[in-house]
């Protein structure tokens, strides 16, 4: 019986040189520095309706790690007993006092794991509907070393080699004042559903143009207090296939974030404003049923311009990776994410881990 098990798991786990594709379309990236874990990000969506009453479901898994601060923690911040920097609320405090005039300065170090369910069913042979239900961690999280020892060969990040290792700190200071402070985990809570329907607009023997909205309701809080409003967006979706070798999808939408809770409002940061996202893929289908695939997605900043951030700046990160259909009707995806623009308002680093089916 063990080597009857053991001779359906590899059955199970070879891939089916004949199968059909399995359409995954643009992989749904999603920003993960901390300012945009409460509100709506944005995030592409598959212009390709799965056709009616048919149904995809992926379980996605995100670690993504941030070390991005204002300038003045450079030359401003106490060292533990190895020598390494540890912002501190005692040293977050002092440091406030010596820049009573400044609008807005902040430290955040930590690395935020979020795992997605995601639903989507075709309503019509024109027009799906999905859902994500994401749960998130937030911590000192097991990156740091893989990321220095990354800069270490060359491409250098100020402080990556001066930080405590592996160990969270977010700070943020107005005019003085210490608005906010934390090193304690947040071992795992539910995050704000999102909900959404793509209709598809026109299409040809190798093109697919659809319709995207989605809306996120204000259903939980971070930190106890931090709820965005109704978020919600609106946008355009495509797909193109020039031969069978080559997939290109792209597109981008407008998001409208109304106000949320009197902290999220009040703070130093504010309410996110409006803002746009866009991406641009390459999916390359020679190997099947390996398929590999570059992803580019761009967002618009958070702030308007203030001295000591970058935060109001647009920015540019890469999705890279693969899908591996290992099933006719599944596959495994994994893939390497990177910011491009350096402005210090996305996640520096994240790798994921998906398994989506079809039926």
């Amino acid at each position: 019986m063990r080597g009857l098990g053991l001779s359906f798991l590899l059955w199970s786990l070879l891939p089916l040189q004949a199968q059909e594709i399995l359409e995954l379309g643009p992989f749904p990236t999603r920003e993960m520095f901390p300012l945009y874990l409460t509100p709506m990000a944005y995030q592409p969506v598959d212009p390709t309706p799965l056709g009616c009453g048919r149904w995809r479901v992926s379980l996605d898994n995100t670690r993504a790690n941030t070390f991005e601060f204002s300038d003045v923690f450079k030359e401003h911040s106490s060292q533990d007993e190895t020598g390494r920097v540890a912002v501190t609320r005692e040293g977050a405090l002092a440091l406030a006092a010596e820049y009573k005039g400044v609008p807005l300065l902040f430290f955040f170090d930590e690395e935020v794991v979020r795992s997605s369910l995601r639903v989507r069913y075709g309503l019509t042979e024109q027009t799906d509907v999905w859902a994500e239900f994401p749960f998130q961690s937030q911590g000192g999280g097991h990156l740091d070393g893989l990321i220095e020892w990354f800069h270490s060969l060359g491409f250098e990040q100020f402080g990556r080699d001066r930080v405590v290792k592996n160990r969270m700190a977010v700070a943020v200071i107005s005019h003085g004042e210490l608005k906010f402070y934390s090193d304690q985990p947040i071992r795992g809570k539910t995050q704000d559903a999102t909900l959404g329907l793509v209709h598809r607009l026109a299409s040809g023997p190798t093109w697919i143009l659809s319709a995207s909205v989605a809306l996120k309701p204000p259903l939980t809080s971070l930190f106890d207090g931090y709820q965005s409003g109704w978020d919600h967006s609106l946008g355009l979706t495509f797909r193109w296939q020039p031969n069978a070798r080559h997939v290109f999808y792209g597109g981008g939408d407008y998001l409208h974030r109304p106000g949320g809770s009197l902290a999220y409002n009040s703070g130093p940061f504010g309410s996110m404003r409006n803002g746009w996202g866009l991406h641009g893929t390459w999916e390359y289908r020679q190997w099947q049923p390996i398929r590999p695939f570059f992803q580019l997605y761009a967002q618009s900043g958070y702030l308007p311009r203030q001295p000591y951030q970058k935060l109001d700046r647009p920015s540019l990160q890469h999705d890279l990776g693969f899908h591996w259909q290992f099933r006719r009707n599944a596959a495994f995806t994994f893939r390497y994410l990177n910011n491009l623009t350096h402005n210090e308002n996305t996640a520096d680093m994240g790798l994921g881990v998906s398994l989506t089916a079809k039926f």
